[in-house]
């Protein structure tokens, strides 16, 4: 497939641990093959379980709601417009607060599997 854009509502989300999930740009919907997108929407008041990315970094941007995202263990205070980098090899989480859920934009370089770094 040699498509150029498409559109959040066109992609069906699959629930992850803590999070409804759309892998968006991936090679399977546009060819992509040096990165993959998308967006993610944590429920208000959870907290996604940790995980690592032993081969990507990860680059998050917070489109709407407010939390903390976990380094490592340590929070750090996100709310619209912070970009966060999940380097390959960090534990790292995302908490929602209560009142509002928490939905990221996230691209992954290179691309991984929806769902396959959900370890520690």
């Amino acid at each position: 497939m040699n498509r150029n854009t498409i559109h959040e509502r066109d992609v069906e989300a699959v629930s992850l641990p803590g999070r409804d999930h759309k892998m968006i740009v991936r090679p399977e919907t546009m060819n992509s093959e040096k990165m993959c997108g998308g967006v993610a929407v944590f429920p208000a008041g959870q907290h996604a379980p940790a995980h690592v990315h032993e081969a990507a970094e990860e680059i998050l941007y917070v489109l709407s709601g407010t939390g903390n995202m976990y380094f490592d263990g340590q929070p750090e205070r996100i709310e619209p417009g912070t970009f966060m980098l999940a380097r390959q090899d960090v534990e790292h989480s995302l908490e929602a607060d209560e009142g509002e859920d928490l939905k990221v934009l996230y691209i992954f370089s290179p691309p991984v599997r929806q769902g396959s770094y959900d370890r520690k």
